[in-house]
């Protein structure tokens, strides 16, 4: 099997993610890595450029990991077995939280429409079937890909005008969303848990793991 490990960066790397991805375990079915940073302040276009160099290289997985995540050593290993085990599970992706330490980056009932009445699905600590997941960290399937059309990722752009303040984002969900409607499965796995490192605070996000107990049912956040 040959993986690309795709890093979309603006060019700083946080320094708890570089120690995390040196590392990384890969399992002894990964033959050959390839590896490849695109540095840029747009990250869908990043994303994008990640996906079609797989694809060039005849690479069988896209590990993609954004650059403030803190990995655990197992991550690789782990996704891929949530791939292996579904042969319709395209993208299996890791659980991390948003940088206010509450919000675990995974959402059902999201609609690209009105994207305020989303809620997190039920998940314990097994691989679960969801409708979509944050790109912290997550595994892709080349056989998903070539079911696409390129371009392969869509973004949406929020404008807050009352404090100045334009964001690109939901590059993400929208993948997961066009997945889904090809007839693929997108999956949480609760058992690579990711750190989120906040630059600003200089701490990592969340400071304690949910217990399963607590995340068994839909919420909204």
């Amino acid at each position: 099997m040959k993986l690309l490990i795709g890093i979309p960066s603006a060019g700083n790397p946080a320094t708890p993610f570089t120690e995390s991805l040196g590392r990384l375990q890969l399992p002894p079915a990964v033959s050959a890595v390839d590896h490849l940073t695109v540095v840029g302040n747009f990250v869908p276009a990043a994303r994008e450029l990640i996906v079609r160099h797989a694809l060039e290289t005849e690479s069988d997985v896209v590990i993609m990991c954004d650059d403030d995540m803190v990995l655990p050593e197992d991550a690789v290993t782990r996704l891929l077995e949530t791939l292996a085990a579904d042969v319709r599970c395209a993208l299996a992706g890791a659980l991390y939280y948003a940088k206010d330490g509450v919000r675990p980056m995974v959402t059902s009932r999201w609609d690209p429409a009105d994207t305020s009445k989303a809620s997190v699905p039920a998940f314990a600590t097994e691989p679960a079937a969801i409708e979509g997941v944050g790109f912290g960290c997550v595994a892709i399937k080349r056989d998903a890909l070539l079911a696409l059309q390129a371009p392969y990722f869509e973004a949406q752009v929020f404008i807050q005008k009352s404090v100045a303040h334009v964001r690109i984002c939901n590059e993400d969900y929208l993948f997961c969303r066009r997945l889904r409607a090809a007839g693929y499965t997108v999956k949480l796995d609760p058992r690579v848990k990711c750190g989120h490192f906040d630059r600003a605070a200089g701490v990592v996000h969340p400071a304690a793991w949910e217990d399963p107990a607590s995340t068994y049912d839909e919420r909204m956040f």
